[in-house]
């Protein structure tokens, strides 16, 4: 979709050469008004000059006084000219030479104004012209070459052409400085964004500008809203964490009170079933908890949270002892909602613990994506059991016994931040190795 400065930018320049077109189109079309009309003034002139210059004897003769006619009409293609038409007599200038001018026969009084092709290409405007003198109608046609009046004209033109273009490409930078200026506020508005998809914040920045500041405190109080019915959503879960745990204990120690009175195989299927739900109700409701990448909460960093995490793995398999290698970003701030880490490390890590040996690797990486990769030394997994778990529609925590819990939790983690989840067996440890892929969105910064 074409951007909002490019929308603007191409109506405005637009909208300036429709302007300035239909400006220098009216402009040349009034020049030339005048022109013509300044030109013709001064025929009509020339023509009551003509007029005073002619004599009509007793006879009824016509004759020019040709000492007060103007030199002009005495040069040879001088581009002025005359034609003066009586009843038998017809005079014309010298300077037609052997040329004619069309001559309109009009009645005294009457005039009329027209275009016509003269000598050596010559455009001419006549002024065609109708009197009665001393009893005799008289017919006077004065024309003038309008070739040099336009080429000035069209110099003229040229120059405003010119000249246009020049206040036209200001105009169009003045405009893209203005349009950049008004359009910081977006960029300011992306940036926020951007912080707010990373968990750099918590809203947005109403400092803005005035058009722009009511969508933003709608944006700020969607925000809140979203935000108390996370934490409300996740108290809720938590309290009803505890609350089932409480009926589903008595359940199992009445279930290993009658062990003896109840049938064998009626012992096993309950045992199991309260075995199910405590799994299937834990996995639900850490599902539940997900923020996603919302992130409304605070982010995951590596050199605080992540100790903390494998001080408290220790603590649950202190009857081992765990060699742990790290290798992790030189950045400690990871842009993943802490919970939602916290959740996805502690379950592959929690899964590693519980089967390795003596050493469990963590590899994370970030470089556009962020890659965790975790090994253990334990048995691994052979590549029957592999396929398994990678087959598509089956569920983790129901492929193999052992494993499917807590990779099935990860799963749904690494599903809500649309990445990747392979399964191998570990070539240096020979044990398990699960490989994570988690998109960062995080765009770079672009001018609007």
């Amino acid at each position: 979709m074409q951007s909002l400065q490019a929308k603007l930018g191409s109506g405005l320049i637009l909208s300036l050469i429709a302007v300035f077109t239909g400006l220098w189109l009216l402009i040349s079309f009034n020049i030339r008004q005048l022109a013509e009309e300044y030109i013709a003034s001064r025929l009509r002139h020339d023509a009551e000059m003509l007029l005073n210059t002619a004599q009509v004897d007793n006879a009824g003769r016509l004759s020019l006084n040709v000492a007060n006619i103007s030199p002009v009409y005495n040069q040879p293609l001088s581009g002025h000219y005359y034609r003066i038409q009586s009843n038998k007599q017809t005079f014309t200038s010298r300077s037609l030479w052997d040329q004619q001018l069309d001559i309109t026969l009009l009645p005294s009084g009457a005039q009329t104004r027209s275009h016509q092709p003269g000598p050596n290409r010559q455009q001419l405007l006549v002024v065609n012209s109708g009197f009665t003198k001393q009893g005799q109608r008289l017919h006077i046609s004065v024309a003038e070459d309008l070739n040099p009046i336009l080429a000035d004209i069209r110099q003229f033109q040229y120059r405003f052409a010119v000249g246009t273009g020049v206040v036209l490409l200001l105009l169009v930078l003045l405009q893209i400085f203005i349009l950049r200026q008004s359009l910081q506020s977006l960029t300011r508005i992306r940036r926020d964004l951007q912080a707010l998809q990373q968990g750099e914040t918590r809203q947005l920045n109403t400092d803005t500008a005035q058009e722009l500041r009511p969508l933003i405190n709608e944006i700020n109080h969607l925000l809140g809203i979203l935000d108390q019915r996370l934490r409300r959503s996740r108290d809720a879960l938590s309290d009803l964490s505890h609350t089932l745990k409480k009926p589903i204990t008595v359940i199992q120690q009445v279930i290993d009170q009658h062990r003896n009175s109840l049938d064998k195989e009626l012992h096993d299927i309950l045992a199991g079933q309260i075995t199910d739900i405590n799994q299937l109700t834990d996995r639900i409701l850490k599902r539940a908890r997900l923020a996603g990448q919302a992130h409304s909460g605070a982010r995951f960093t590596f050199d605080s949270d992540l100790p903390a995490l494998l001080r408290t793995l220790d603590m649950m398999y202190r009857d081992k002892t765990i060699n742990t290698k790290l290798s992790i970003p030189n950045n400690s701030d990871c842009p993943v909602d802490r919970e939602d880490m916290l959740e996805l490390l502690g379950n592959i890590l929690d899964n590693a613990y519980k089967w390795a040996r003596q050493q469990v690797r963590l590899n994370i990486t970030s470089n556009g994506n962020l890659d965790l990769c975790i090994e253990d030394d334990g048995p691994g997994v052979d590549s029957a059991q592999l396929a398994q778990l990678e087959k598509r529609g089956v569920r983790l925590d129901e492929a193999i016994h052992g494993y499917g819990f807590g990779l099935a939790i990860a799963a749904d983690i690494v599903r809500e931040y649309q990445g990747q989840m392979n399964f191998s067996r570990s070539l240096e440890l020979g044990g398990f190795k699960v490989e994570i892929r988690l998109p960062l969105k995080n765009p770079q910064t672009t001018g609007v």
